[in-house]
């Protein structure tokens, strides 16, 4: 199904044809306050008379680097545009800083559509052998198959086996890149200590830790899943949150790493790096932030899982709630815990989709897409929960209770 908007406002969109919804789809995240939220639309609407583009740095930019600093612990932070941009010059960075080429990711994990990261994101499981020795699969045509030899590919939250694909390959890995919350397999969680681990790992061979945060952070906390776990990266990469829907993103990250990109080292820039209105706009979001915004939002993720939490027990059905409350994702399946992608990948999507679009049917809208977590924000109500909840009750009523062909 196929839906174009004309315009969003709070915790709704509209439509071509003025049908309302409530969005907990928030165009996969990035809106954490709201559609044309009044803070931002009046920062952004401020500093449009000024100009917008100049390639130099402003005054709004600099604030909002040490903003950023202060709220994830980092030393130093660069800006550029999108999520995907930003891992990529955090890979660049990591490679150049270690001399070495491979990077080691996880199954199932999403940095963005550039080619270094673009392998074993979605894959049909048959397609990628077995779990001890994955096959490393492109996603989709147009990425050179001689990059996956920098590729070394691993199931998440495997502790045995990440520990012997990085003592195999230390010599060769500039860093482990990962999601420490999967968003697009739904709100998965690292086991206790696997965080740990990968920061023991890297630390003992000389890799550096990327943590992707560009759907967790500013999002499942102030700092990011770094501060809810508590444990951090060498770089961290930003985006979504970071602008309430205008293009912004960072990669902020360890003085001994951010302190060497120079021009003639390492290099980073990009014309519309730091441009007045998404650093405006960013500036608003992080001000609401520091106000405790979260807490709302929190709250209202907290009052969803739980009431779809009831509705599945109350009817028997084998589902998962798992996720922060910012976002957080349903997994319909048997198993009492998901854990990794091959597992998600066992579970009943299409049931997930056929749900999913009848509550659309009734107005409420999260990604009809099984991997796509729910997102929640600041404008969302209590009214709006309470809606939702009884939209999921009738849809799932309506397909449990559909003949069976």
């Amino acid at each position: 199904m196929t839906f174009v908007i004309k315009r969003g406002e709070g915790a709704y969109v509209w439509d071509m044809d003025a049908n309302r919804y409530i969005d907990y789809r928030l165009a996969w995240g990035p809106v954490i306050l709201g559609h044309a939220y009044p803070s931002v639309v009046e920062r952004v609407s401020d500093v449009l008379k000024d100009g917008n583009v100049f390639a130099m740095s402003n005054e709004i930019e600099i604030r909002v680097a040490e903003k950023i600093c202060a709220m994830t612990g980092m030393d130093m932070v660069r800006l550029t545009n999108t999520g995907t941009e930003a891992t990529m010059h955090a890979i660049r960075f990591a490679r150049a800083y270690t001399g070495r080429d491979k990077i080691l990711k996880f199954e199932g994990h999403y940095h963005g559509f550039q080619d270094y990261t673009l392998f074993n994101c979605q894959p049909p499981i048959p397609g990628i052998g077995y779990r001890r020795s994955p096959v490393i699969v492109p996603h989709g045509s147009g990425t050179p198959r001689i990059i996956s030899q920098l590729v070394e590919c691993v199931p998440f939250n495997d502790f045995e086996l990440l520990e012997k694909v990085v003592k195999d390959n230390w010599q060769h890995l500039a860093c482990i890149i990962l999601e420490p919350i999967m968003g697009n397999s739904p709100g998965l969680f690292p086991k206790p200590g696997y965080l740990e681990l990968i920061r023991k790992l890297c630390d003992e061979h000389g890799i550096v830790m990327i943590m992707d945060e560009v759907k967790t952070g500013f999002r499942v906390a102030n700092g990011g899943a770094q501060e809810l776990f508590g444990v951090k990266g060498d770089l961290a990469t930003y985006a979504k949150a970071l602008g309430n829907g205008f293009p912004i993103a960072a990669i902020a990250g360890c003085r001994k790493i951010m302190g060497e990109i120079d021009y003639q080292k390492i290099p980073h820039g990009g014309t519309y790096s730091g441009n007045l209105v998404s650093v405006a706009a960013a500036e608003a979001v992080l001000d609401e932030l520091e106000a405790g915004i979260l807490k709302k939002v929190h709250a209202h993720g907290k009052k969803l899982m739980a009431g779809i939490r009831e509705i599945i027990s109350r009817k028997g059905i084998p589902a998962l709630v798992q996720g922060s409350p910012g976002m957080f994702g349903i997994v319909f399946t048997e198993l009492p815990k998901v854990f990794e992608y091959r597992e998600w990948s066992s579970s009943n999507h299409g049931l997930y989709s056929e749900v999913l679009l009848r509550m659309m049917e009734k107005g409420v809208m999260p990604d009809m897409d099984s991997r796509e977590p729910w997102f929640i924000s600041a404008s969302h109500s209590d009214a709006d929960a309470g809606v939702a909840l009884q939209a999921f009750e009738d849809a799932l009523t309506e397909v449990m209770d559909k003949p069976k062909r």
